[in-house]
Parts: structure tokens; C-alpha cells; sequence
């Protein structure tokens, strides 16, 4: 890294890859919290880690580069870095949503999980990891057709998974209920 004369004092700048580092690095930092039962500060590190890899994918990147200055994130410094780059800051960023959603599924935030395994999803849309969150957000939200959308989906990829086995009949059991309750509903209206 190399500094720079700031109105306010020294900064110094990350290129791209410093910065994707970092990411990677808090990724793994939210891995260690998760898995020892913090997920309040491995949260805290999938949204840095995001936070870094948005401002990177969000960026031109044929011949732009993202610098950090000082805690906000800018552009305009040229590098040479290849397509595959581009690919990886994609895959952490996708693995830090799907991380983040199944924290929020942990916590029954449906909302938080829902919103993060859709983005995970545009990046791959059979990923089963995903998929699950997905469909097990949106039926706890009462949205039956995104829950069973996203369980065909699962059983299409491995129809014998008794966790995907048993979402799909938790869904079969809220549809069936939900027409129940529609059913009675109308039949007190027209008595």
C-alpha cells in the first residue's frame, strides 16, 4: 500500500485485491464467531465482508479500480486485474448472503433471511443452501407459492432429502389449512 497526502492527514489506499482480502478475511472472521455461537459479531463481519465486495462488483470493472480512503469506499485508480477476479468477488459475496440468511433464519427474522437468500439466489439459482432458506422464509411469511416454488426446486435437484421431504409437506400442510380457513370465511359470507 502506498499512502496519500489527505487534507486531514495521512491515508493510505487498498487496490481491489487488498480490499477483496480483507473481505475474505472478515468472511472467515463471521465463519470463527458463527461457529463458536457469536453470531451477533459474525453478522457484524458478513456485512463488512458485503459491504466491500458491493462496492467492488459495483464498479466498472474493465480498467477501474476501488481505492479505501479514510473509511469510505471510492473509485478511479487503474489496475489490471482478470475476469476471474470479478468471479471470486461474486462468489464471496453470494456466500456471505447465504451465510447472513441463514443466521436471520436462526434468529426466525423471515424478512432478513428472505431478502438474502433471493440475492444469493440471482447469483445462483439452484443453490440448494439457498433454495432451502428461501422457501423456509417465505413460508413462514405466508408466502405458499415462493415456499413451494423454491421446494420443487430442492426436490428437483434431490428428490430423497428428508429435510426437503418434510418442507414440502409443511407447505402441502399451510396450503391445505389456508384454503380451509378461505373456505369457511366465504361460507359465513353467503349464509
Amino acid at each position: 500500500s502506498s499512502g496519500i497526502n489527505a487534507e486531514y492527514g495521512q491515508s493510505t489506499y487498498k487496490s481491489c485485491r487488498e480490499l477483496f482480502e480483507d473481505a475474505k478475511t472478515r468472511k472467515e472472521q463471521g465463519n470463527q464467531c458463527f461457529k463458536s455461537g457469536d453470531t451477533k459479531r459474525a453478522k457484524k463481519h458478513y456485512l463488512y465482508a458485503l459491504m466491500i465486495t458491493r462496492s467492488i462488483s459495483s464498479r466498472d470493472t474493465v480498467g477501474r479500480s476501488t481505492a479505501f480512503f479514510s473509511g469510505s469506499i471510492q473509485s478511479g485508480l487503474v489496475y489490471d486485474e482478470p475476469q476471474s477476479f470479478k468471479e471470486e468477488v461474486e462468489c464471496l459475496e453470494s456466500n456471505c448472503q447465504k451465510n447472513l440468511s441463514l443466521i436471520f433464519v436462526n434468529e426466525k427474522n423471515w424478512d432478513k433471511s428472505l431478502e438474502y437468500s433471493k440475492l444469493a439466489l440471482e447469483r445462483n439459482e439452484n443453490d440448494p443452501k439457498s433454495l432451502y432458506r428461501h422457501s423456509l422464509s417465505a413460508l413462514n411469511l405466508g408466502l405458499l407459492d415462493a415456499a413451494e416454488s423454491c421446494c420443487n426446486k430442492l426436490l428437483e435437484l434431490e428428490a430423497d432429502n428428508k429435510l426437503y421431504l418434510k418442507l414440502s409437506r409443511d407447505i402441502q400442510n399451510q396450503n391445505a389449512a389456508s384454503k380451509n380457513r378461505e373456505k369457511q370465511m366465504y361460507s359465513r359470507m353467503f349464509q
